[in-house]
Parts: structure tokens; C-alpha cells; sequence
């Protein structure tokens, strides 16, 4: 049920449906400034996701970590050191967001986007250096090298590109919480003037 080419396919499977809605979103970022349909459009995908970033991006970076373990704990692929810098960035990520989501506390997002940020450079070197083993540079392990791809689901996708995904997803919920911030702040301030 459980075994390696299935989980591959799934795990392939959020990494593209992970694209898509990071693609979707700055593509309706950018049409926000020429058109006012995907000003309407953002605005309603602001208010889908307002109140639920954090816990959103925990349970990405949740499911991001759970599949790490699932990839080197069941099926056996060891990380090699570039996908332990990943991991090291992730996982704390993880728990941050859940206990910020529990806690309601927002201000985390500036040190969790600079977080995934960090993570998501590392994915795409270790991505690039997969395609390209020369650049790598000797820094990683002989026994497990970071140039090698344990596998490349529909040709491109890799470990390394589905974490970069989940950092670049976790970084878009970072950046709808900061928006979403400064929209309830303009709420507040137009309701206070309405008042006076």
C-alpha cells in the first residue's frame, strides 16, 4: 500500500499541485497591478486563507517533514548532507508554525520566511548540482553524494525540488499573512476614522 513508487507519485503529485497554487498566486500578484478581476481575485484568496496562514504552512511543512522520514526511515534512501540542511530548516519550521498557529501569534512570519528563504537556495543548489554534478564543489559525502538523485518522477521531480516546493509554499502563506496584516490594519484605522 504503502511502497516506494506510490509514495513517489503522491509526493510528486503535492510538489506539482504545490506549484500551480504558488504560480496562481504571484501570477494574480502581478495582474493585481493591471486588472481589477484579479484584484477581485486576490482579494477573495486573501480571505479564503485569512486567519489560517500559519496553520497552513505548518501542515505543509508537516507533511514536508513526514515524507523526509518516510523517504529515509521506511524506504530506505539515505540524505545525503545538503538534504540534512533541508531537514534542519524544515522541521523547526514545522513546529514553529504549529505552536504559532495554536498561539496566534503572527510575527513569526518575517523569521520563517527568511527561514525558507535559506531552505528554499539550498533546495534549488542541491537541485542544480543533481543535473549539473560539477558544480558541486566537494562538499558532500563521498558515501552519500548530493549529486546523486535517488529518483526523477515524470523526468524533473527530485527530493530536492519537493522540498523547494514546500519552502516556496510556506513562503507564499507567509507573504498572505503579511499581507492579510496590513489589511486588517487598514480595517482598523478606516472603522476608527469612520467613528471619530
Amino acid at each position: 500500500m504503502f511502497d516506494l513508487a506510490t509514495m513517489k507519485l503522491f509526493f510528486s503529485m503535492l510538489a506539482i499541485a504545490t506549484n500551480v497554487v504558488v504560480l496562481g498566486y504571484f501570477a494574480l500578484l502581478l495582474g493585481a497591478g493591471f486588472s481589477t478581476a484579479a484584484r477581485d481575485r486576490l482579494d477573495w484568496f486573501y480571505d479564503l486563507v485569512a486567519g489560517r496562514e500559519m496553520l497552513y504552512g505548518a501542515l505543509v511543512s508537516g507533511t514536508a517533514m513526514l515524507g523526509s522520514l518516510y523517504l529515509s526511515e521506511i524506504a530506505n534512501l539515505p540524505p545525503c548532507r545538503m538534504c540534512w540542511w533541508q531537514r534542519f530548516i524544515m522541521y523547526p519550521v514545522a513546529v514553529v508554525l504549529a505552536v504559532a498557529a495554536w498561539r496566534r501569534y503572527p510575527k513569526v512570519r518575517i523569521p520563517v520566511s527568511i527561514a525558507v528563504l535559506v531552505g528554499a537556495g539550498i533546495s534549488g543548489y542541491h537541485y542544480l548540482i543533481q543535473w549539473f554534478p560539477t558544480l558541486e564543489g566537494n562538499s558532500c559525502s563521498v558515501t552519500v553524494p548530493c549529486t546523486t538523485a535517488w529518483f526523477r518522477v515524470f523526468g524533473f521531480i527530485s527530493i530536492p525540488y519537493m522540498a523547494g516546493s514546500a519552502f516556496a509554499l510556506i513562503l507564499m502563506f507567509m507573504l498572505i499573512l503579511h499581507a492579510n496584516s496590513g489589511r486588517d490594519a487598514a480595517l482598523l484605522t478606516s472603522a476608527t476614522a469612520d467613528d471619530a
